[in-house]
């Protein structure tokens, strides 16, 4: 993959940096890039947010808020404006465990100035180490702000074999394809001050709960999530025959949200499973489309698009064709939500029989690294090993967590919180996108729950037939 010239990179930026914002202590803007950017100053900093960023802003006696992206009270009594006054002015980031949304935070107050995001890291911060204070919501902007190239030792992991053997394309860690670039893991924040990451959550261990009192978490959830949407937003759902999208549907249309519908064609779909995705799509009723996926189709062929979709990922993965196909049922004021979060609250890792006894850095490469690639390049592993060793450091990995499973963690924080907000970046250039699940309370509820109600498929299907019991029973077949 070549690394494209000043005037295609402006050309595409705007696209590819959707939704995004460029922070530093003292930037100069890389010329025409951030051209019709508007700038915010927080006190010591310059942001620059892009023109279709909802930016909120907030100002105390003594503290300072800027808030990037969609944010609103997903639990509880309070108001944003309340609960980021106290983050900012009291130094509680507790009171982010009532918001939801794709956001990323500045706060700056007595206890000094943090940079904090959603809980399921759905809006990347991206930042850069050096003498400047510098972040960013995608990796590849930052690089460019700051003259930096990707790193020879990432791009050939990229381009290695076992890279591709995984199936899934996500970087090891914490890493980026810039050697002084990082990303800002899920429950950490960037402390601007100490100018590092600092873990904030978890406090305590979670309490043990019932399903049902899970479930009344969900329902508040949908019902304030449905609440901020409908308003804002025309919604567009994945139809798959599995389960964690299908509980994405039902809670939001028990709580008067729907909207269009599709699903992706080719190999997404297994044996059987077009035949289910059309029963749900007839029940669901109002518009559903199968998507090509192919990189032959005329939306795959758009080079300028491919462009945006590589610097969207940071370089990390290559031109998308997913996204080119899927801009053709993008609609203006459209979000895509994802099922995306479903499988922290029912355990991914722990569903495929994985173990973690011991947090270290050949531990969690070996959980990257999948049981597909089984004997990888020494200098592939090194790779992953210095990465891992680098995101225990900078993500304040315990040994282990208290009362938690280290597996739930790695998988939220690092397979959602890098590959996830990933993804939604590189969808963001034809249509923007949401994590259907994120909320650190309803995380937090299903992982006080038994592991028996807890893993596999049950627990949302159960959550799908508490909205609407057809749709549960229609099968499942992935």
């Amino acid at each position: 993959m070549s690394v494209p010239s000043d005037s295609d990179f402006a050309g595409a930026a705007a696209r590819a940096f959707r939704f995004g914002f460029l922070a530093s202590d003292g930037l100069p803007p890389f010329p025409g890039m951030l051209a019709n950017w508007r700038r915010f100053d927080v006190p010591d900093l310059m942001v620059w947010a892009h023109p279709e960023a909802i930016v909120r802003e907030l100002v105390g006696t003594d503290w300072h808020v800027l808030a990037v992206g969609d944010i609103y009270v997903a639990h509880g009594g309070e108001s944003v404006e309340y609960l980021l006054a106290r983050v900012a002015r009291d130094g509680d980031p507790s009171a982010l465990d009532q918001l939801g949304g794709r956001f990323a935070l500045i706060a700056r107050g007595a206890s000094g100035a943090r940079v904090y995001h959603d809980a399921f890291g759905a809006r990347s911060v991206y930042y850069r180490t050096g003498e400047a204070v510098a972040f960013a919501s995608h990796a590849a902007l930052l690089a460019k702000a700051f003259g930096d190239e990707t790193c020879p030792a990432a791009v050939a992991f990229r381009d290695s074999d076992e890279y591709a053997q995984r199936g899934t394309s996500y970087l090891p860690g914490d890493s980026t394809m810039y050697r002084s670039i990082f990303a800002l893991i899920p429950n950490t924040c960037l402390d601007l001050g100490l100018y590092r990451a600092v873990r904030y959550w978890p406090v305590v261990p979670p309490k043990s709960t019932t399903t049902e009192a899970f479930f009344e978490e969900c329902d508040e959830y949908f019902a304030r999530t449905a609440e901020y949407l409908a308003p804002r937003y025309l919604p567009l759902l994945g139809v798959t025959g599995g389960t964690d999208g299908r509980a994405l549907i039902a809670g939001l249309r028990r709580h008067g949200v729907s909207g269009s519908y599709f699903t992706w064609e080719g190999g997404r779909l297994q044996e059987g499973e077009r035949e289910l995705v059309e029963a749900m799509a007839r029940y669901l009723g109002g518009e559903h489309t199968f998507v090509p996926v192919g990189r032959r189709t005329e939306a795959a062929k758009d080079e300028p698009l491919r462009l945006a979709t590589r610097l969207a990922t940071g370089f990390s993965r290559g031109a998308s064709s997913l996204t080119a196909n899927t801009g053709v049922v993008a609609q203006s004021g459209g979000v895509f939500l994802r099922g995306y979060g479903g499988e922290i609250l029912r355990g991914f890792y722990n569903r495929h029989n994985r173990v973690l006894d011991v947090i270290s850095p050949e531990a969690l490469s070996a959980l990257y690294f999948t049981r597909r690639v089984e004997r990888p390049a020494r200098a592939v592993r090194s790779f992953a090993d210095t990465a891992f060793a680098g995101f225990i450091e900078r993500a304040g990995y315990p040994e282990q967590f208290p009362g938690l499973d280290a597996l739930d963690m790695f998988y939220w924080e690092h397979r959602m919180g890098t590959w996830g907000a990933v993804m939604l970046n590189e969808m963001d250039p034809v249509l923007y996108s949401m994590a259907g699940f994120n909320s650190r309370r309803l995380f937090d509820s299903a992982f006080g729950l038994k592991a028996e109600c807890r893993l596999g498929t049950k627990l949302l299907l159960d959550l799908t037939a508490r909205y609407d019991p057809v749709l549960a029973k229609l099968g499942v077949a992935s």
